[in-house]
């Protein structure tokens, strides 16, 4: 029989924040084990910084033009053929549970999105469960901390669990008061049996000890942290001592560098900050809210960063709930388990946080890591991307082949000495500001971020000088050589298309 494919997800989690990535202050061990026994992509990077766009991408094989959910708010089209479809094809049973984000969370109910929270007040909703975008069956929550329980699986299993409990999470109840200069922080009440990552992570064992055993499974667990707020339920929001934390990677005045965007963000947060946003959405912003943390105490900082790592911890102990339930059903051995994240989060580097239009790699790269039959174990440099991982599998799997614009890294999970690519692409759709379109190129040594809106921006870091991208060369005339033939290159094989994508539904 085929092996069995768990796909975990994270949502804004960066390649940096685990133990087996070279994090030596967070406490990963599930996830430490996982990586001691498979294949750990050191160079594995989302093709775009935003949620619904990355996510298309991994299960298309296309990049966001192509598949056209080019921004949050788009929704994917849905007869595209996905990853899911492959499985079917060749027999996989397909469940799915957690957060998808394929159709835009505000969509209006006209449109019957079961992504929305629209659909979850008309009676189609009463006791659906799919199929959706070739999932047989779905549990689906939708958003993250204080709006992930308007609508939705997990949100109806709540209301009917514990009618007063999705107060818990706003920073009303709190556990104890967050920092008055960033209201993202703060110790949620809610308790850990009744957090959407417990629910999630019971379905997901639930999935496991109902499965056929003659049957191979596909099973995606999309966990919707670490994504902001930074809000963590007990015993986690206390696992970590701010002080102890590791101070932003910043150099002192490397944003006067930057496309003058950057410095822009923290007037439209002015108009009214992220929570602000998620309980009462006003008109469009710009995707990511990003922000510099110029108003923002140190400490407030490292205590995001703490709040983010207990996250992320949370979510390690739920995956050893997982893996340890695949032991017990004797499932372990044939199963093909994978762990990655859609998009990286800034959380304070270059005195920025969260994420939006620019091309750092504390965005772009993000944690991968396979174990499972015929996978050896051990660290891989070469550079892979989410628009390959449908073509993988595919290889992987024996899978019918279907035409992706992904390239298969399949010969690099038997053998530790395979390249990868000679590049990655990574592309952002605008939302408000139509000049804030870019593309990215990453090569080796090199990555570059191209504005065709506005000849007065660019970024190109000198990776092998200045790993943490801190010195923008764009503009340097001793590397105008090199930033030509970066976008030579760009030019030739990867063409700007800001046009490109569906219409816009929602805000998000």
């Amino acid at each position: 029989m085929a092996p069995n494919v768990i796909l975990i997800m994270t949502d804004q989690q960066r390649a940096d924040s685990l133990g087996c990535l070279g994090n030596h202050q967070i406490r990963t061990p599930h996830l430490d084990a996982l990586a001691a026994r498979g294949a750990v992509f050191a160079q594995h990077h989302t093709p775009n910084q935003i949620c619904s766009p990355s996510r298309a991408s991994l299960f298309s094989g296309q990049y966001a033009r192509d598949h056209g959910l080019t921004r949050n708010g788009v929704a994917l089209a849905e007869d595209r053929p996905l990853l899911t479809h492959d499985m079917k094809a060749s027999g996989y049973r397909t469940h799915g549970v957690g957060k998808f984000h394929f159709q835009p969370i505000l969509a209006g109910p006209e449109h019957k999105m079961p992504d929305s929270n629209a659909f979850w007040s008309l009676p189609e909703s009463e006791s659906w469960q799919g199929p959706f975008y070739g999932f047989d069956t779905v549990g689906i929550l939708i958003g993250e901390s204080v709006c992930a329980t308007e609508g939705g699986h997990y949100a109806k299993w709540l209301k009917e669990k514990a009618p007063e409990a999705a107060a818990l999470y706003g920073p009303e109840q709190a556990l104890e008061p967050g920092p008055e200069d960033l209201d993202e922080v703060w110790k949620a009440a809610i308790p850990e049996e009744l957090h959407y990552n417990t629910w999630i992570t019971d379905n997901a064992c639930d999935f496991l000890k109902e499965q056929d055993k003659e049957e191979p499974f596909f099973l995606f667990v999309s966990y919707p942290d670490p994504h902001h707020p930074f809000s963590p339920p007990a015993p986690w929001c206390d696992m970590y001592d701010p002080a102890d934390m590791p101070a932003p990677a910043r150099v002192e005045g490397e944003l006067d560098a930057m496309p003058s965007f950057v410095l822009d963000g923290d007037a439209e947060e002015a108009a009214g900050s992220y929570v602000d946003f998620l309980v009462n959405p006003g008109p469009p912003r710009e995707q990511g809210f990003l922000q510099t943390t110029r108003g923002m105490s140190d400490a407030s900082v490292r205590q995001a960063i703490a709040h983010t790592y207990g996250m992320i911890s949370m979510i390690d102990h739920n995956v050893g709930r997982i893996l340890a339930e695949l032991e017990e059903q004797g499932l372990a051995e044939d199963t093909l388990v994978i762990f990655t994240s859609d998009h990286g989060e800034l959380l304070g580097d270059h005195g920025l946080i969260r994420k939006g239009p620019v091309g750092y790699s504390a965005l772009l790269k993000v944690p991968m890591i396979m174990a499972g039959p015929g996978v050896v174990p051990g660290r891989r440099e070469g550079l892979t991307s989410h628009v390959d991982l449908r073509a993988t599998l595919q290889g992987y799997l024996g899978l019918p082949a279907a035409p992706t614009g992904g390239i298969s890294f399949a010969a690099m999970l038997g053998d530790g000495q395979a390249p990868g690519r000679s590049c990655v692409y990574g592309e952002y759709h605008a939302r408000t500001r139509a000049e804030t379109y870019n593309q990215t190129i990453i090569t080796g040594g090199w990555r570059l971020t191209e504005y065709p809106g506005d000849a007065d921006w660019g970024e190109l870091f000198d990776l092998e000088v200045d790993p943490g991208e801190h010195h923008n060369l764009y503009f340097n005339p001793a590397k105008a050589e090199i930033r030509q033939s970066l976008l030579d290159r760009m030019a030739q094989e990867f063409p700007p298309a800001p046009e490109a994508g569906g219409i816009s539904l929602a805000t998000y």
